[in-house]
């Protein structure tokens, strides 16, 4: 769990870059969009890839897919 709060961590940092950018840097906001948007989708994917797994190990097949 230590290593997925990690690599949460590490994505999480391209949307704090991306706001400094968008306030010191003439960045067009489509391009810190994407920038956000990236980080973001990288922190929920590495957060539920997590609880996925450990979802799937503490109550099986069904209760997960139906948290899913």
């Amino acid at each position: 769990m230590l290593e997925a709060a990690a690599w949460g961590l590490l994505a999480a940092t391209s949307l704090v870059v991306g706001a400094l950018a968008s306030l010191w840097l003439p960045i067009p906001r489509r391009v810190v969009a994407l920038v956000m948007g990236f980080g973001a989708g990288a922190l929920v994917s590495a957060l539920a890839f997590d609880l996925t797994a450990e979802a799937f190990e503490r109550g099986g097949g069904g209760v997960t897919a139906g948290g899913l």
